[in-house]
C-alpha cells in the first residue's frame, strides 16, 4: 500500500506482490538449474574430453532434450505453484492481471500443453543459436568443461524466462 492507502503498483503495471512471486519462483528455478544441469552434464559425458557441436551424442542433441524436459517439468512445477499460492491467497493479483500480449494468451492454459510448446519453442530457438554461433566461430567441438559452463548458462536463464511465462499465463487462465 502507498501512503494513500492504494496497492503499490510494479513497473509493468502488475501488483507487487506478482512482481515478487515470479522473482522468487524464477531466480529458484534458475538457481535448481543452475547446479543439476552442469551436474547431469558430467554425468553423462564425463568420459569424454571433447563433446562434438552436432551429430549423436553432440551438444546440439543434449540441447534439445535439455530444452523440452527443462521446459515441460518447469511448466509443471510452477502452474501448481501458481494455483495453490492463488488458491490459498499467497499471490493476490490486488486487482489487475498482465497484459500477456497476442501471443502468450494463446498458448494453452493446460500445464502440460503449455510445456510441451514452450519446450519445443525453446528447444528451437536455443539449438538453432548454439549452432549458429558455434558454426559463425568454427566451432565444431567442446572441450567437456565448456560444454559444462555453457550448460550452467544457458539452463538458468532459460528455467527463469519458462517460469515468468507459465506464472503469466496461469494468472490469465484462473482470469478466463
Amino acid at each position: 500500500m502507498d501512503g494513500r492507502g492504494r496497492r503499490s503498483q510494479g513497473k509493468l503495471g502488475l501488483a507487487r506482490p506478482v512482481e515478487s512471486f515470479i522473482r522468487r519462483t524464477g531466480v529458484t528455478a534458475g538457481l535448481f538449474n543452475f547446479v543439476l544441469n552442469p551436474l547431469l552434464a558430467w554425468l553423462g559425458n564425463r568420459s569424454r574430453a571433447e563433446v562434438p557441436l552436432t551429430g549423436a551424442g553432440s551438444a546440439a542433441v543434449d540441447t534439445v532434450i535439455t530444452c523440452l524436459i527443462l521446459s515441460f517439468l518447469v511448466t509443471l512445477f510452477i502452474s501448481a505453484d501458481t494455483r495453490r499460492a492463488l488458491r490459498t491467497g499467497t499471490l493476490e493479483t490486488g486487482g489487475r492481471l498482465p497484459r500477456t500480449g497476442p501471443l502468450l494468451g494463446r498458448l494453452p492454459g493446460r500445464p502440460w500443453q503449455l510445456g510441451l510448446i514452450l519446450g519445443l519453442v525453446a528447444a528451437l530457438v536455443v539449438t538453432a543459436g548454439l549452432v549458429g554461433l558455434s558454426a559463425a566461430f568454427g566451432v565444431t567441438s567442446f572441450p567437456f568443461l565448456a560444454f559444462a559452463l555453457l550448460k550452467a548458462g544457458y539452463t538458468p536463464l532459460l528455467a527463469y524466462v519458462v517460469a515468468r511465462w507459465v506464472i503469466l499465463r496461469q494468472l490469465t487462465a484462473a482470469a478466463a
